[in-house]
């Protein structure tokens, strides 16, 4: 964050942190901006571009304008690996997450969100200080990300033009059933809470199969106890997620694993517990600014086609104070979140022409 804060006073921008450790660098004065960025933090043995392109085109967009009220915004704590949960800065920043929700997320070692991002503003004492964000500066909001699937490449398209975000559905699930000796418990005997567990998992992978796309669902987690190989497994926990951009078909997910959590409890013996962690709701992108960034698009004479994004981005909290835009740069290659993440320059550039026209030209 300190080398962007130096990055943006090149660019003519005076860098601020707020209490929430988002960065805000805007030249002076104190009316209405166009705000373009994205993050600098990264998933480990992240790649290149997720977060960082925003991040520099919005830059890049300040520099090649500089008398236009451009204002860079970088959100903390984007990714979600650390804390189990995303976009905490834009979240704080927009009010939809409070202090107090620091305190009970914790990492694999204990520390709590709220002491990391203490640790973190010490860290960067040196850097100028805001009370809070000027959102109500931001007449529109811009983030460019490169693209974290392959559909823009499958469509021949040089940018994709965002209009609806998708949020989890995030659960905890914990199976009970009775733990024993692996070679001592006989099979009819069993209330195994593995087998249930595994049933619950095709359960969820079924009925998101059913749902209409993009709705899609992951067990992304799972904690076995007591976890050896000669003990017939008596408690299993699941940490699942449904999203997509229609909340029916979440909603009829979500019913399908309630029915299967049914079923498996009166067919195994087993006792389920399930506890709603978050309950995002998708977000629909800015109509006239969508369509301000098709026009640019077509102006400029690049290919961009409409598409929709099933990770979250800070954009979409944002989109709660100000009209806002996403622009995905597609995907060359390799995945996204590896060191393989890859863009092509040219579509890197037709991104950047784009932006430069949102912050510089759209009135609205």
């Amino acid at each position: 964050m300190r080398m962007v804060a130096g990055w943006a006073r090149d660019a003519g921008l005076e860098p601020a942190l707020d209490p929430h450790g988002n960065l805000w660098a805007a030249r002076d004065g104190d009316g209405p901006v166009a705000s373009s960025g994205s993050h600098v933090d990264t998933v480990p043995d992240g790649g290149r571009y997720d977060g960082a392109l925003g991040t520099v085109l919005a830059l890049e967009a300040a520099a090649v304008a500089p008398n236009a009220p451009i204002a860079l915004l970088v959100c903390a704590a984007e990714e979600a690996p650390r804390f189990g949960a995303g976009t905490l800065g834009s979240r704080l920043a927009v009010g939809t997450l409070d202090e107090a929700a620091l305190d009970r997320l914790r990492d694999t070692g204990g520390t709590t969100a709220r002491a990391a991002r203490d640790a973190f503003l010490r860290e960067l004492s040196d850097l100028p200080r805001i009370e809070a964000l000027p959102l109500e500066r931001v007449h529109r909001h811009v983030e460019v990300h490169v693209e974290q699937r392959h559909e823009l490449r499958g469509r021949g398209a040089q940018l994709g033009v965002v209009a609806h975000v998708a949020a989890p559905h995030r659960h905890e699930i914990v199976v009970d059933g009775v733990a024993g000796h692996a070679g001592e418990v006989a099979m009819a005997d069993r209330r195994d809470a593995l087998a249930a567990a595994a049933e619950l998992v095709l359960a969820l992978e079924a009925a998101a199969r059913a749902a209409p796309p993009p709705t899609v669902a992951t067990v992304g987690a799972m904690r076995v106890e007591p976890g050896a190989v000669s003990a017939v497994p008596g408690r299993v926990t699941l940490e699942l997620e449904a999203r997509g951009i229609d909340p029916d078909a979440i909603a009829a997910v979500e019913a399908d694993l309630g029915a299967a959590i049914d079923d498996v409890t009166r067919r195994r013996g087993v006792q389920v517990h399930r506890r709603l962690l978050r309950d995002g709701a998708p977000v629909a992108l800015d109509a006239p600014l969508v369509e301000a960034a098709r026009r640019a698009a077509a102006r400029l004479g690049i290919e961009a086609v409409t598409t929709h994004s099933g990770a979250g981005h800070d954009a979409q909290h944002l989109a709660s104070r100000a009209p806002c835009a996403l622009l995905f740069v597609p995907l060359v290659g390799g995945e996204s979140h590896t060191p393989q993440e890859e863009a092509d320059a040219h579509a890197i550039a037709a991104a950047a022409n784009v932006l430069v026209d949102l912050l510089t030209r759209w009135d609205g």
